[in-house]
């Protein structure tokens, strides 16, 4: 059944969807301690998936994150430049000439993990007259048409939300937009094995995201970073601060960067002291200036904190982050219910489940069998493809993005969600 179409990320600054609401900060309790998971080498692929049906094969699997994939570089390329992609199928007068550099990123997201998957040993696929190499330096090209080197308000480069022909970089910096896009630099540096991937570019956006760290000693809650530089929105949110901390973890595993651990462990405490819930055990999404807190609870707010924690305690080896870990992926079991059709996790965008599987199997990877990441993906991959894909044309239908057509998220989110089934797990420990 075709989900009714709801607002765009933009517009949903004061959303309350599922039982979210606004209310002064609160300190969040602290999670419970929980015995250390047990490790296990081998993927929890199950041979029946959670409605009794028989699972896809392998290869099927496969195939599935390659049909979607296809579909979203056939179908939304931009007529004035290849290199690009547009918002949405059909084009609407009113699109902007490219789609903004947050759907651009997830669908880069998308290839990236697929080329990961196929090369890493994952099942075989027929690719046909897919390119899939062709195609990620396509999104390469066309992501650096974003790029603004002149600097948002704090004056540190970064990547805009907007482009086109005639402007070129444009619009407003958005953190988060960065976050994605340091991530995925990282990643691919890290699937590769160093081949690809510009480290370089992830180690200068971390400038970027500390010049947007609040240091207003009088506001409540003192910290965390920014959502944007725009001046009509001053929210610290969940998404701009886990995935700064996120990127941060990494350039230190990566370079040795001691203060890029202590960036991030600080964020991670702001974070959990500001905007944890302390009995659903969920993060909220945002607190305003004057202290009221957005309590909406988006499934991508669960899995970058999630990927954090997991991070934070292989490299540290402090217990207390795995307990986090561990206390969060339960939480998220118990609220969404990722594993029923048409319950909470169904109602999520798509895009936002594709992040939480990526950080649950990463968390898997580190943590062993009592993340469920693996679970979680296959059971949600099988109902992507059976319930919200156009069986003649691989698109997803009921886009949540739009109510016409379907929107480059969507269906970016649907090709990561369907690669992330075919990965390996020796790619988990390298996803963002």
């Amino acid at each position: 059944m075709p989900i009714p179409s709801a607002p765009s990320r933009r517009t949903l600054l004061a959303a309350t969807a599922l039982g979210g609401g606004a209310l002064s900060a609160a300190p969040a309790l602290a999670a419970p301690t929980l015995p250390a998971p047990t490790e296990r080498t081998d993927p929890a692929v199950t041979e029946m998936d959670p409605e009794g049906d028989k699972a896809p094969s392998p290869r099927e699997t496969s195939q599935r994150a390659v049909d979607a994939t296809r579909a979203l570089l056939t179908n939304f390329p931009a007529e004035t430049d290849p290199d690009m992609l547009i918002e949405r199928v059909p084009r609407q007068a009113d699109d902007p000439e490219f789609t903004y550099v947050w759907p651009l990123s997830q669908a880069r997201a998308a290839v990236t993990e697929l080329i990961a998957a196929l090369e890493a040993g994952g099942p075989s696929a027929d690719l046909g007259d897919l390119d899939l190499d062709a195609a990620d330096a396509a999104l390469i090209r066309a992501q650096e048409h974003y790029w603004y080197p002149q600097g948002g308000s704090t004056g540190v480069p970064g990547y805009t939300a907007a482009t086109d022909s005639e402007q070129g970089a444009n619009g407003d910096f958005f953190y988060d937009d960065n976050d994605w896009i340091a991530l995925l630099e990282i990643e691919q540096h890290l699937v590769s094995g160093g081949a690809a991937g510009d480290l370089d570019r992830a180690v200068e956006l971390l400038e970027l995201f500390r010049s947007g760290e609040s240091t207003d000693p009088s506001l409540p809650s003192p910290g965390g970073i920014f959502w944007t530089q725009a001046d009509w929105n001053h929210s610290r949110n969940t998404v701009s601060t886990f995935p700064s901390a996120k990127a941060a973890l990494r350039i230190h595993q990566l370079t040795g960067d001691e203060s890029a651990l202590e960036d991030a462990l600080r964020w991670m405490a702001w974070g959990r002291d500001t905007l944890l819930d302390p009995e659903v055990g969920l993060f909220w999404d945002n607190i305003d200036l004057e202290g009221k807190i957005d309590t909406t609870f988006w499934t991508y707010n669960q899995g970058v904190p999630l990927g954090c924690e997991a991070l934070a305690y292989e490299i540290t080896g402090d217990a207390s982050y795995r307990d986090n870990a561990l206390a969060l992926a339960e939480a998220v079991v118990a609220h969404y219910e990722p594993y029923t059709a048409g319950a909470g996790f169904d109602e999520q965008p798509i895009q936002f489940n594709a992040i939480l599987l990526s950080n649950l199997l990463m968390a898997e990877s580190i943590l062993g069998a009592r993340i469920p990441g693996r679970k979680i993906t296959q059971a949600y991959a099988q109902r992507l493809w059976e319930d919200r894909r156009d069986p003649e044309t691989d698109l997803v239908i009921g886009s949540r993005e739009t109510d016409v057509g379907t929107h480059l998220l969507d269906q970016a989110g649907f090709a990561r969600s369907l690669a992330l089934a075919a990965a390996p797990r020796r790619l988990w420990k390298h996803l963002s």
